[in-house]
């Protein structure tokens, strides 16, 4: 199938951190994705979703409930990747066919890591903007910016609870916005 540009898919993961390298036996793995489906010709969000993710190889750490405000217990009742995975595909069956984006390049690494370690095939196209490059080209910086600092160049305010995945993928597509 022919690669479709009328819809980028704005993606922003969470993982499990800890504020030094993770404990033996346990990885970073995500425990929640946000994505955004943007609609280019009309300049606006067509769909939004977010999902939680039980983590099977690792524990959430106070660290990561800090900077996230996701706790153990909010992940117990949780579906698990391959869960979560076939959902996404379900909602949006045809993401292979698109351009997706994240605020950087980590989204898109942590994504392929989890997909190689579940077995699933990489969900996501080939082609991934990363926007966090993308905005300091289009604004003239000497280095990339975090999101925090991207909105505030841009005037704008951070909506929501910055880590949390769904509001950021919001965020991010309000930066994507401003770089078109």
């Amino acid at each position: 199938m022919a690669r479709k540009l009328d819809k980028i898919y704005i993606v922003d993961v969470e993982a499990t951190c800890w504020k030094e390298k993770p404990p033996d036996g346990q990885i970073s793995e995500i425990i929640q994705v946000g994505i955004v489906e943007f609609n280019l010709p009309s300049g606006s969000i067509s769909s939004k979703v977010g999902y939680n993710i039980r983590p099977q190889y690792s524990k959430v750490s106070e660290f990561c409930t800090e900077l996230t405000g996701i706790t153990p217990e909010e992940l117990e009742g949780e579906k698990n990747f391959s869960q979560v995975y076939d959902m996404i595909k379900e909602r949006f069956p045809h993401l292979e066919n698109y351009t997706w984006a994240s605020y950087g390049d980590y989204d898109r690494k942590h994504f392929k890591e989890m997909s190689h370690l579940h077995k699933r095939p990489y969900l996501f196209g080939r082609t991934h903007l990363n926007i966090k490059n993308l905005f300091a080209l289009k604004w003239g910086l000497n280095k990339e910016v975090g999101m925090k600092k991207a909105l505030k160049i841009l005037n704008k305010e951070l909506v929501g609870q910055h880590h949390n995945a769904l509001d950021d993928a919001l965020n991010t597509t309000e930066i994507f916005k401003a770089c078109l």
